[in-house]
């Protein structure tokens, strides 16, 4: 629907199956979309952005295939071929441009979450298989940068790199003092506005499930980041559709990013006012069928700034 004093533009989709930095850090963190290319000599791969010792993982060999994803400080971020994660000197890397046979890893415009329970693993890899790299406590915060199947790949407090399973954290609200990271592409994810206006949608999206009979919905880490990569693919690239010529289907993105469901739909609306967007959704059928679906229980919102619309709003919905 397209209104021209609002300028909205709304869109939805839905399906049903059966089955920033932080001053906590020490270092100076950078996030960026993947590169591939190969070390150039032996070089030790490690946990932290340190040459101690105690942050060795393992050697690697000249010409071993990487695929580099961020940075800290003057060490790459890096996933191997065979899925293992860690950083490197990046005095010893090339950057070639030929791909890797890895898992596919999901580029997020990063975000804060706390870990939900005492010993929880962070890992060298996407799965139980991986080498331990350390544990942590309920309340931890760690910053989340990308995920590999259902582990996100997140730097903690002590900067230590490594996976955690997505179930294993929820997200977490941050105000401007803690927000130093410096990102090759900025955006409005991370900021205060940003987080102010996640929350004020939910609030307003469960409200309206509330007054009629329904529970409210959860918000997810995993289903945010994943909602805010879709909003930030569309303002980047200039369109307006729930197929993303860099993702595909919403419900493709989902299932890269590692979230599993029962259920799921995808609102998308283009408006400069996020009152007018959630009426637009209400008074649409289509759109407040999701909002009102009694098969979601979780919710992913994404939001981000477009020349076009004023914002790009990515509601994604999921029945687990």
């Amino acid at each position: 629907m397209i209104n021209n004093n609002k300028k909205t533009m709304i869109l939805f989709i839905t399906v049903v199956f059966i089955i920033l930095f932080s001053t906590i850090f020490a270092v100076e963190i950078t996030h960026f979309a993947p590169e591939y290319g190969v070390t150039t000599a032996n070089v030790n791969l490690r946990n932290k952005p340190t040459t101690n010792y105690s942050s060795f993982v393992r050697t690697l060999q000249p010409n071993t295939k990487i695929k580099v994803v961020g940075s800290l400080d003057n060490f790459y971020i890096v996933q191997l071929e065979s899925n293992e994660v860690g950083i490197i000197s990046k005095d010893y890397v090339k950057i070639t441009g030929e791909k890797t046979n890895s898992y596919t890893y999901t580029d997020y415009s990063p975000f804060y979450a706390t870990v939900k329970g005492n010993n929880t693993i962070v890992r060298g890899g996407p799965s139980t298989s991986f080498k331990v790299y350390g544990k942590l406590n309920s309340g931890d915060k760690v910053y989340v940068i990308g995920a590999i199947n259902n582990f996100l790949l997140v730097i903690t407090d002590n900067n230590l790199v490594g996976m955690i399973r997505e179930d294993l954290i929820e997200y977490t609200a941050n105000n401007q003092e803690e927000i130093i990271v410096e990102e090759q592409n900025p955006n409005l994810a991370t900021t205060p506005e940003y987080n102010a206006n996640i929350y004020y949608i939910l609030e307003k999206i469960n409200a309206v499930r509330n007054e009629n009979g329904l529970p409210s919905l959860t918000l997810d880490s995993l289903i945010t980041a994943t909602a805010q990569t879709k909003a930030r693919d569309m303002v980047e690239n200039n369109y307006f559709s729930h197929n993303s010529p860099t993702y595909g289907s919403p419900f493709v993105m989902m299932k890269n990013a590692g979230i599993t469901y029962k259920t799921a739909g995808e609102n998308i609306a283009g408006n400069n006012n996020l009152d007018d967007a959630i009426n637009s959704f209400l008074d649409s059928p289509e759109h407040s069928q999701n909002i009102l679906s009694n098969s979601y229980n979780y919710i992913g919102i994404g939001l981000e700034k477009s020349d076009t619309y004023g914002y790009i709003i990515v509601l994604m919905f999921v029945g687990k």
